[in-house]
């Protein structure tokens, strides 16, 4: 099976009764998502984005557009292919491998 990279899923699918509950509410759909390995030290990083989207990744300095001063700055690093539940599954284009 072939992992996001990134997944951006909607603030509302956050549930519980404390801030942390909420937290691991996202990561419990989210890290099996990105095939990340608690057991090995992996862990997603939840970023609040407009329009009550939550960005997720496996890595904390992930971004969605290309950084300032890389050829292709301010365009997309991922491909997102929309899910039937609301979700979106980014998928990392080419050059973001040298971002």
């Amino acid at each position: 099976m072939n992992h996001p990279d990134a997944l951006i899923l909607p603030e509302s699918w956050k549930s519980g009764g404390t801030h942390i509950d909420r937290i691991d509410s996202i990561l419990r759909v989210a890290e099996p998502l990105l095939d990340v390995d608690r057991g090995r030290g992996g862990r997603a990083f939840i970023r609040r984005q407009p329009g009550g989207r939550l960005f997720v990744t496996p890595d904390p300095a992930d971004t969605l557009q290309f950084p300032i001063g890389h050829a292709r700055e301010g365009m997309p690093r991922y491909r997102w292919v929309v899910q039937t539940d609301g979700s979106e599954h980014g998928f990392l284009v080419e050059e973001a491998a040298d971002a």
